[in-house]
C-alpha cells in the first residue's frame, strides 16, 4: 500500500495582496510560517520516507518548515510547480483587467485552448501535473509520501485521481494553505481518499486568528 499525503504551501504576501503567483514567488507570510509549523506538529508521528515538494521557494520552505525534526530527505519535483501565468505573474486581477482585459477575457471564457501570455493553458498545466503524479506514484510503490505543492497543482491531482475533469473556475476552488489531504494506492493502482483539505490542526490557533 502507498500512502501519500498532500498539502499546499503556506499563505504568502502575494496570497494576502491577490496577485498572481504561478511560478514566480513570495515570501510566507507570519502565518504562513506558523501554519506550517502547526502542521508539522499534525504530522509529527507519521512514518514518511520522503517529502516531494514543488521547488518554488513557498513549496519548499514550507517543506522544511513541515520536516521538523524528521530525518527525511526532501526531493524537488520541478513538475509539481504552479501553472505558469507568463506576464501575468505578479499582478493583481484587476490590473491584468485593466491592461491586457482582451486577453483574460479569451482566458477565462476557454482556458484550456488560450494560453497565459508567454505561459501554460490549462490543459498543458493539467496534463504536466498529471505525468508527474503517476512517475511519482509508481517510483514511490509502498511508501509514505508527502507532496509539498500548490493550489492548482492540488487540484490537478484531485481531479486525476477522483477522475473528473478540471474545470474553468478551478482557481477558486482549490485547498487551503497548510490543509491535508492523503489518499492510499493499492497494488492494483486503485486510490482511495481517506480526507481531503483537512484544516484541524490549524482550527483555533494564531494562524486563523490574525
Amino acid at each position: 500500500m502507498t500512502t501519500i499525503y498532500i498539502t499546499r504551501h503556506g499563505e504568502t504576501e502575494w496570497n494576502k495582496q491577490g496577485r498572481f503567483q504561478g511560478s514566480l514567488n513570495s515570501e510566507l507570510t507570519e502565518k504562513g510560517l506558523l501554519a506550517a509549523e502547526l502542521l508539522s506538529e499534525r504530522i509529527e508521528n507519521l512514518d514518511l520516507d520522503f517529502i516531494i515538494a514543488s521547488p518554488l521557494k513557498r513549496a519548499y520552505q514550507t517543506a522544511e518548515i513541515v520536516r521538523g525534526m524528521k530525518d527525511v530527505e526532501i526531493i524537488k519535483e520541478s513538475g509539481l510547480q504552479e501553472i505558469s501565468l507568463g506576464e501575468f505573474e505578479g499582478m493583481r486581477y484587476d490590473e491584468i483587467k485593466n491592461s491586457r482585459g482582451d486577453i483574460l477575457k479569451k482566458i477565462e471564457k476557454d482556458p484550456f485552448a488560450n494560453r497565459y501570455p508567454n505561459g501554460e493553458n490549462l490543459i498543458e498545466f493539467y496534463n504536466r501535473v498529471e505525468k508527474t503524479f503517476k512517475n511519482i506514484i509508481q517510483q514511490y510503490k509502498g511508501k509514505n509520501i508527502l507532496v509539498v505543492a500548490h493550489g492548482g497543482t492540488i487540484k490537478s491531482i484531485e481531479c486525476y485521481y477522483k477522475n473528473i475533469k478540471i474545470e474553468k473556475d478551478w482557481i477558486g476552488n482549490v485547498v487551503s494553505n497548510c490543509s491535508l489531504t492523503c489518499i492510499e494506492i493499492d497494488e492494483n493502482n486503485n486510490i482511495k481518499e481517506l480526507f481531503y483539505n483537512d484544516i484541524e490542526h490549524l482550527k483555533g490557533k494564531v494562524a486563523y486568528n490574525q
